[in-house]
Formats: C-alpha cells, structure tokens, sequence
C-alpha cells in the first residue's frame, strides 16, 4: 500500500498522457522497470494504462490524492517529495495533526509503525521544516498542511479499494492508516481473510446478541476482535444513543476489560471523551440523556448474564 521513491518519481512525471518509452526515456529507467511501476500506480488508483495501437499510454487520474501531489510539487518545487513521502515517512505523517501536538506514542499507535520508526522519520522531517515540536509533542506545520491532506486522501483511497475487494456496495466510515471500517448491506461471515465483523453485530460473541438492522460493519485488517475494539468500533460507527450506550454499558459491566487498551483503542479512533464518560458512569457517575438509567442497565443484563451482583 506504500508508495515507493520510484514509484513518487513517475507521479512527478506525469502530468499528461505519457507513452511507456517516451516515460522512460525520461526517467532514465527501462521500459521493463518503467512498466512495472506503472502497474503497481494503476492498481493504487493514481493512473491509468491504455493501449493505442502498439503504444501504452499513461495517463493521471483524476483522483483527489495524485491532484494534491502535483499541487505540492508546484508549490515547494525545491522539496524532494520522491524521498519525503515514501515508505513509513507517509505512515508517519498519516498518523500526525496539523498544529495539534501529539506524543511520539500517539503517532506510532495512529500510524501502526514502532515509536523508532516515529523518532527517524520525525528527524528528517523537522530537519525540513514540515514538523514542529513543543512540550507536548510533535505536529505538522501549517505551511505544510498540505502535505498531510496528501497522506489522509491517499489512505483514503487505498481503503476504499480494498473495501470494494471486500463488497461492492462498501463505503467507508472510518479510515486511517493501512486501516478502516466499513459498512456493507452484504453479510460475508464474521471473518473473511482479514476483515472483521464488528460493532454492535459482535457483541454476541460476548454473550450480548443484537439483532443487526441490516448494515455490517468490519474492520480491516485483523485476525480477530477483542472484547474492546468491539465497543469503540460500535461508538465509532454510529452516534451513540441511548440503545448503543445500553448494550456497550451492560457489555463492559458483565465482562472484564483492560481499561487502559481501550482507552487507548478510543484516542486512536476518536472516541475517547465518551468511552471516559462511560468508565464514569461505570464507576457510579450519574449521568443524563442520552446516557440509560440505572434500572434499564438492570433489565438488560439480568436478561442476557442474569441477576446484577450489587
């Protein structure tokens, strides 16, 4: 899913219909090389490939990830974005905000990379101005936002092609780094190679069985799911209201959870202000709407695990 310092190269190229030798020719690499870079492009979505007459021509697509490439190079033409961009750099970046300091465990949780990948990229990049540092973390730079919209729509992208693989009428409702959530109206089993069920269609492997309204949600890619990415993909699919916070309150009461992953799990996906908020009310907060009352909490879980030890 990564791109390549080659494959950066032919993107900088290509800015009109190219063919194959004339591709080439300008990147001083042969055509057998040049050919399969530009077959790895097309099924990244970046270009196309048609065949006119005995040629084979190249040409952009008109993807949002390849339009703010180009407008990067036109902008900061003295920056070497074919080394900038490529391998785990992207992943790293992808894991960053924008002004929005973040610790080097953070981004290496967002960018599924180690926190030395995170400490090498970040010196390059600070190096060039495109990081800064304060006491709470690193951040991207305004001038180079652009930069990181490049890394989110070119992950974007890369997720909705592999959710399509999956089912046709996937959308993508949440995507981040080599990683997403989809929803589907298709049931393909709880797993299907490395995609998960999940959400509240996944509570019954807990003991908490939910009728499904008719759209499935599953994550990309894992081997199995846990007790805790369950409940913060439930919150993360969907705005929690009083029925979601039921079952994912009566779930985490009658099942032993690793607070501390799933806080994390929430900070990475965005949910963190409600998961604190339900380990409050778990802890005897009250709570108002849309948070459910202590005696709905009781009749749920006396029905699914029985009477509620007090």
């Amino acid at each position: 899913m990564m791109l390549t310092r080659t494959e950066l190269r032919v993107l900088s190229a290509l800015h009109k219909p190219t063919s194959l030798r004339e591709l080439s020719a300008q990147l001083g690499l042969s055509r057998a090389r040049v050919s399969t870079i530009t077959r790895s492009l097309e099924i990244k979505g970046l270009i196309e490939r048609k065949r006119e007459g005995k040629k084979i021509m190249v040409l952009p697509s008109s993807t949002k990830p390849l339009e703010l490439f180009h407008e990067l190079l036109a902008r900061f033409p003295h920056m070497n974005f074919a080394s900038l961009l490529a391998g785990r750099n992207l992943k790293v970046i992808g894991g960053m905000a924008i002004e929005k300091p973040r610790a080097a465990w953070e981004i290496a949780l967002r960018a599924n990379v180690s926190r030395y990948t995170v400490h090498h990229v970040l010196s390059g990049l600070m190096e060039r101005l495109i990081v800064g540092k304060n006491e709470e973390g690193y951040f991207i730079t305004k001038r180079f936002s652009l930069i990181k919209e490049f890394a989110n729509e070119y992950f974007r992208l890369q997720n909705s092609i592999k959710a399509k693989s999956f089912s046709e009428d996937a959308t993508i409702v949440w995507s981040g780094v080599n990683e997403f959530i989809l929803a589907t109206r298709s049931f393909n089993d709880k797993t299907l190679d490395l995609f998960q069920l999940t959400g509240l269609a996944r509570f019954g492997d807990f003991g908490l069985t939910i009728i499904s309204p008719g759209v499935y949600h599953y994550y990309w890619p894992s081997k199995q799911i846990t007790l805790e990415e369950a409940i913060v993909h439930a919150l993360v699919v969907s705005e929690p209201g009083t029925r979601e916070l039921l079952y994912i309150i009566t779930l985490l009461k009658a099942k032993k959870f690793n607070t501390a992953k799933l806080r994390r799990l929430a900070l990475k996906f965005d949910v963190l202000e409600i998961i604190n908020e339900i380990i409050e009310y778990l802890n005897g907060k009250e709570k108002g709407y849309p948070f459910p009352s202590r005696r709905e909490v009781e009749e749920v879980y006396h029905q699914y695990f029985g009477r509620l030890k007090r």
